[in-house]
């Protein structure tokens, strides 16, 4: 008789295809770009609407995002387990994403377009409520779909494949985020009405790529439901454990550290650093068109390189574009396309590449435990994430509040 492990290995190859039709590829990333374009709006952009726009001080705004943080280290790994623990007629992890829509349409729609005439009390607790509304129901998507990667196929290449459609589809997302969304939102005059409309629409988006994508993907394999971990405190204890997931859990904080750095206080330096007017768009697209064009590069190379050393180099591309940041000063925007083009090209390699190594990461946790823990393991490697990226936000309240002065 098979032990545990390799009985479950034969059995999930039974109901894991190797190969995905391009549809399926396609049809995973396809939400993200909704999602990301309003994601991405929200990190870089919102701090700047809500004290340009919406007259709210820069650290209250701060505060909120960084006490919706301290709410994600409880969110992200509950959602994670529970999703580990679902039974669904579609799937742990579809019916999680599908539950996810209509709250983050409706939530993205309430942060940009809260009422007029509110107090400022009112209007303060309004935006507390959207924002740590829209991350709850992000969380409710983004560790589901991420964990949902790892189970429709367990070969290496096809799991490349399938996390360099999502990272192109968040790239795009960030793209239109860039030059679509962030020029709109930059004319004072009229950002509070744009800022409704492009909620509205944006919003909608997300609700019906998420819809579209749980109807037409197909079935998670059914053979890892019921096999999630015993309890949250366990799973959490299993993620830590593991002493490779420790390593990618140091790696990935770093890489996402820098990341969230440079995107959120992107609109700052571009305005008190650089101090040139109508460059942001061109700032952040020589960070995303970089970006997206690289995926497929680092795909191709993942068939003849080792991945984890193909994600070091992408790492120090990364490195020498943040720490040229050094040299910037005003008018030179050439170091800054410099560096947005190195951290964009590096990025490409850790979104994609990275997220696969993960998920071979959790086939070793099933050999170790006999348990299949995809939404507690990306759960936590989401939180790592949004907490290297999160102390960018009160840096920027503090340099906002310090240039008013």
């Amino acid at each position: 008789m098979l032990p545990a492990s390799s009985a479950t290995t034969t059995q999930r190859t039974q109901v894991a295809p190797e190969s995905l039709s391009w549809s399926t590829i396609g049809l995973y990333g396809f939400p993200t770009v909704a999602v990301n374009f309003v994601y991405m709006l929200i990190m870089v952009m919102y701090m700047n609407f809500a004290t340009d726009v919406l007259m709210i001080a820069p650290a209250t705004v701060g505060a909120i995002f960084f006490a919706s943080k301290i709410w994600d280290a409880v969110s992200d790994p509950l959602v994670g387990f529970l999703s580990d623990k679902t039974r669904s007629r579609l799937g742990r992890r579809r019916s999680w994403m599908l539950a996810s829509g209509l709250p983050i349409a409706g939530f993205a729609f309430m942060l940009w377009a809260p009422p007029e005439g509110l107090s400022e009390t009112a209007l303060v607790l309004w935006i507390a409520v959207a924002i740590f509304g829209f991350y709850t129901a992000y969380t409710s998507f983004y560790v589901p779909q991420l964990a949902l990667g790892a189970e429709l196929s367990f070969e290496v290449g096809e799991r490349n494949r399938l996390y360099g459609s999502r990272q192109i589809g968040s790239a795009v997302g960030l793209l239109l985020a860039f030059t679509l969304g962030a020029p709109l939102l930059e004319h004072q005059a009229t950002a509070r009405t744009t800022a409704a409309g492009l909620g509205e629409i944006a919003g909608l988006a997300c609700l019906l790529s998420i819809v579209t994508a749980v109807l037409l993907l197909p079935r998670e394999p059914t053979a890892a439901e019921g096999r999630g971990g015993r309890n949250l405190a366990g799973a959490m204890r299993d993620v830590w454990r593991n002493p490779h997931a420790r390593i990618l859990l140091f790696v990935f904080f770093i890489e996402m550290f820098g990341v969230g750095g440079t995107s959120v206080m992107a609109p700052y330096i571009v305005k008190y650093v650089i101090k040139l007017e109508g460059v942001l768009g061109i700032v952040l697209l020589a960070y995303v068109l970089p970006t997206a064009a690289s995926i497929p590069v680092w795909v191709w190379l993942a068939r003849h390189f080792e991945r984890h050393r193909l994600w070091m180099a992408g790492m120090a591309m990364s490195a020498i574009g943040y720490g040229s940041l050094i040299f910037l000063d005003e008018g030179r925007l050439g170091v800054m396309l410099f560096c947005s083009v190195m951290c964009g090209t590096g990025s490409g390699c850790g979104s994609t590449l990275g997220q696969a190594i993960k998920a071979d990461v959790i086939d070793y946790d099933e050999y170790v435990t006999g348990e299949r823990k995809e939404g507690s393991y990306f759960a936590i490697w989401a939180f790592v994430g949004k907490l290297a990226r999160g102390p960018a936000i009160p840096r920027t309240s503090t340099s906002r509040s310090r240039s008013e002065t």
